[in-house]
């Protein structure tokens, strides 16, 4: 990681794919506040590391989530990093939370992000984020494995997504891809 042990992270939708990744964090030192739907599955994940706190929240109801926001500030200080498994029918959501990340904005998207047909959801997100003075917006866009012959590709596992958002917040830059995005035709 490239932020140094004590700081504040935000995971949302962090009790998904995206649960080992917070486990990962916490176990690294960090303040790990995950905002999701379900609070089982919260509790669950905050009992698997006392590092995690869970926030529960419906990113898209966006009086829930200024009051979860505020919480998780309030309890946890400053959030420095936000990892962030946000579709893109809530633009407005991951704008609110980008508002109060004081460095790293990381968007996690599927794969249609990289669609040859639709690649102007990227443009589109980056605009979007640059208004924001002092925020590294980043994005990680989640592909495939291509398989040995055609038909035999598979989507990417929870870990594989994992080392490839840790390895976005280590590395940095605009955009990552995990997994292959091409040739569209080859995806799973």
């Amino acid at each position: 990681m490239t932020t140094a042990a004590g700081g504040h992270d935000l995971v949302v939708g962090g009790t998904g794919m995206l649960s080992q990744l917070c486990v990962e964090l916490a176990r690294a030192g960090r303040k790990v506040s995950v905002l999701a739907r379900d609070p089982g599955r919260l509790q669950r994940l905050a009992e698997a590391e006392s590092a995690i706190y869970p926030v529960p929240a419906d990113y898209t109801e966006a009086q829930a989530l200024e009051r979860a926001l505020s919480a998780a500030i309030r309890r946890r200080g400053a959030i420095e990093r936000a990892i962030c498994w946000i579709h893109d029918t809530a633009p407005a959501a991951a704008l609110a939370i980008a508002t109060h990340v004081g460095s790293v904005f990381c968007h996690v998207s599927g794969n249609a992000a990289a669609n040859p047909a639709a690649r102007e959801i990227l443009a589109r997100w980056r605009a979007q984020f640059a208004a924001l003075p002092g925020l590294d917006y980043r994005i990680v866009v989640l592909g495939f494995v291509p398989g040995r012959s055609p038909g035999a590709s598979r989507w990417l596992t929870d870990a594989e997504i994992c080392q490839g958002v840790s390895r976005a917040l280590a590395v940095g830059g605009p955009i990552s891809v995990v997994g292959a995005v091409e040739p569209w035709s080859a995806r799973p």
